[in-house]
């Protein structure tokens, strides 16, 4: 079973989302919030599996929301529900941590879909902003070597001791775009064991979500081992 919290502060839009995921075999709403105040307590209580949270709350905007709901349950993984489509609202709601980017007015079908995506440990990015994600991917290639660059051999080596060979199995995989269900396939382990490796390397790393533990993979040359 996936639980989730929905925060939003239109009442109508937490009706419709909550009647949407309750019809769900698999989905329990956990629990329901208007503001920031509600996402953090209902966050630390409940550690849900995924978090909805309108961009637009009282006080607070989703992107500052999200780091505050990451320190208190790193494992929640938080899909932003948003009107816009511009890179920079994107690129910064993926700095913060999110495990899904939906537009409201046009990607509300695709909800439940990107609800197990981030379940699983993916990432849902609505269909309007992909090509700017692959831009923004494309233009962390094409930069790769000078990131490298920045970083030489023996200091790869003093970052390469802070992982076990295990983790740095699963930054490997994690770098290829597998998914949780994936690389316990591969692995031959649980999905929980190797969600419990993929959190125990962000907190090593000082990342929130998978791109960013990607990145700094590809910085730190930790995906060629």
């Amino acid at each position: 079973m996936i639980t989730i919290i929905v925060i939003s502060s239109k009442e109508r839009d937490k009706i419709l989302i909550n009647s949407l995921l309750s019809s769900q075999d698999d989905f329990e709403v956990a629990g329901l919030g208007r503001d920031g105040y509600d996402a953090i307590r209902l966050t630390q209580a409940l550690q849900p599996d995924v978090a909805i949270i309108d961009f637009h709350l009282e006080n607070i905007s989703g992107t500052e929301l999200i780091p505050l709901i990451k320190r208190r349950a790193p494992n929640t993984a938080v899909i932003l529900l948003s009107p816009w489509d511009d890179e920079k609202h994107v690129c910064d709601a993926i700095a913060c941590g999110i495990s899904g980017y939906l537009l409201k007015k046009t990607d509300m079908d695709k909800l439940v879909n990107s609800v197990r995506i981030a379940y699983d440990g993916g990432c849902y990015i609505s269909s309007r902003i992909l090509s700017r994600a692959f831009r923004a991917l494309s233009e962390l290639t094409r930069y790769r070597k000078i990131y490298r660059s920045l970083f030489p051999p023996g200091e790869t080596d003093l970052m390469l001791s802070r992982f076990s060979q295990a983790e740095l199995r699963i930054i490997k995989f994690v770098c290829e775009g597998k998914t949780n269900k994936e690389i316990a396939e591969h692995l031959s382990l649980t999905i929980g064991t190797v969600r419990n490796y993929i959190s125990t390397v962000m907190q090593k790393a000082g990342t929130r979500n998978r791109v960013q533990m990607a990145i700094f993979a590809f910085k730190n040359r930790l995906n060629d081992f």
